[in-house]
């Protein structure tokens, strides 16, 4: 697996850029940088599953390890989802992969926003570099965008 890393800079409180991550319709907003329609299913609650989807079923489900509200978010990747349904033979099932989110306020009131992640170095890796860079520009301007 190869370690990824992202960060931004955002000119919001870091409440704000926190509810524009996790709410439902700006989440489906910012992740349209990975695949239009993207959304996702359950709790952001450490414990809980998620399963992060496009409209043709395919996405991943997620376990949340670690949830300090505006502070950090922690998932571990556990399966690959094709069609709607687990896939059996995931290596996420076998090696699973992490992602963590860091959240922390700025002198100016705004936020630092860092990403970490995981991915197999097998093309998908090139994606991931060039979508989180936009997604997180996208994430920024929703939040940035006033109420």
């Amino acid at each position: 697996m190869k370690d990824l890393e992202f960060g931004i800079d955002i000119a919001a409180p870091v409440p704000r850029v926190w509810d524009c991550m996790f709410d439902p319709l700006a989440y489906r907003d910012w992740t349209s940088a990975f695949a239009e329609g993207s959304y996702y299913e359950g709790s952001w609650e450490a414990g809980r599953r998620l399963r992060f989807l496009d409209p043709k079923g395919f996405g991943m489900e997620a376990v949340v390890d670690e949830n300090v509200p505006h502070e950090r978010l922690t998932l571990r990747l556990v399966r690959e989802i094709k069609d709607g349904r687990p896939l059996p033979d995931s290596r996420l099932h076998r090696e699973p992969a992490f992602e963590s989110y860091r959240f922390r306020a700025t002198p100016s009131g705004g936020t630092r926003l860092d990403v970490k992640l995981q991915s197999w170095d097998d093309g998908f890796t090139d994606f991931l570099q060039t979508t989180w860079p936009q997604a997180l520009q996208r994430l920024k301007a929703l939040a940035e965008t006033p109420t």
